[in-house]
């Protein structure tokens, strides 16, 4: 594919339970529970190499245990890690604990991400000139503000992950700048400043029209169960696709299936395809991704992907 993409964002390590039965709150539930390398960054990172991108990434991590196991865990996928870890005892990789139910569903996290802090403008504008020279650039909210501010205003084209409601508010200053912004539906709703209580067809279109009046041009928002809705503005007008999740689908967690999501959407557009195809590309490899516990499943590749797609259609 020869495409170059630049990834400046948060890395962290999982540790990921799973309950074998419906969670009792309150008590110790019988599961399984695994560490891997993830974080907003690292997995749409991941997720873009196994797709065919040639990326690099910009990150905070500390010199310890879980900063080696996400370094070296990039170094084996083939991905260029730009930044040198930081040492001395008030830096310390983060952290995501996540407890997901039987069905796969997130019943509650907590992230210690601090160190993402440390990821400001000055020391990611030494970069410049590659984040200038590449095909794409793709940041996440968990970044301070003034590097956002600092990525924004550089002429390049900017893919954005909201990562949470009040994180996603750190984007709104710079929607017009963003080339691809990928939400779910509360940060949607939290961007777009409309009252939601169900992604419905009308609620859908009232935050696509408010966020093209703020300048977005493009964005997809993944609605859970409920599959994904996508916009974009083009010189014929706004167009709106909603598609519902894959039927079948045995879903094992959802755990950075909305990163693979946006990784599946770019590598499409990337491509030239349609609005409405990268939808479905994007739609394919997330539910290759809900297969698997990991964040970013061993399973993604743009070949799978591809059966995939052509497995649908003959189905379709």
């Amino acid at each position: 594919m020869g495409m170059k993409v630049w990834v400046v964002g948060a890395s962290n390590v999982d540790i990921i339970a799973k309950c074998d039965n419906p969670v009792i709150a309150a008590d110790s539930n019988i599961g399984s529970v695994e560490k891997a390398s993830g974080g907003v960054g690292r997995n749409i990172a991941s997720a873009l190499k196994a797709l065919g991108f040639e990326v690099s990434f910009f990150t905070a991590i500390a010199d310890d245990e879980y900063g080696h196991l996400i370094r070296d865990g990039l170094a084996s996928e083939g991905i260029e890690l730009v930044s040198e870890p930081l040492t001395g005892p008030e830096n310390r990789t983060g952290v995501y604990c996540c407890i997901f139910d039987c069905d796969g569903s997130l019943v509650c996290a907590v992230n210690d991400m601090k160190i993402t802090q440390k990821l400001s403008s000055a020391i990611v504008l030494q970069q410049k000139d590659a984040l200038l020279s590449c095909d794409y650039v793709v940041i996440d909210a968990n970044l301070p503000i003034e590097t956002i501010r600092a990525i924004a205003s550089l002429d390049v084209k900017l893919v954005a992950d909201c990562v949470s409601s009040i994180k996603a508010l750190k984007l709104s200053e710079v929607l017009e700048s963003i080339y691809l912004l990928k939400a779910n539906f509360l940060e949607a709703c939290t961007l777009a400043e409309v009252e939601g209580s169900e992604p419905d067809e009308e609620t859908l279109q009232t935050i696509m029209e408010a966020l093209v009046a703020k300048g977005l041009r493009r964005a997809i928002i993944s609605l859970g169960a409920k599959g994904a809705f996508c916009y974009e503005v083009s010189g014929t007008g706004t167009r709106g696709y909603e598609a519902p999740i894959a039927e079948g689908l045995e879903v094992v967690s959802t755990n950075g299936c909305g990163d693979v999501l946006l990784a599946g959407f770019l590598r499409a557009l990337a491509d030239g395809l349609p609005m409405e195809d990268a939808m479905d590309y994007g739609r394919m490899a997330s539910g290759i991704n809900a297969q698997s516990m990991v964040a970013v499943s061993p399973q993604l590749s743009y070949e799978n992907v591809k059966k995939r797609m052509e497995k649908n259609e003959q189905i379709s």
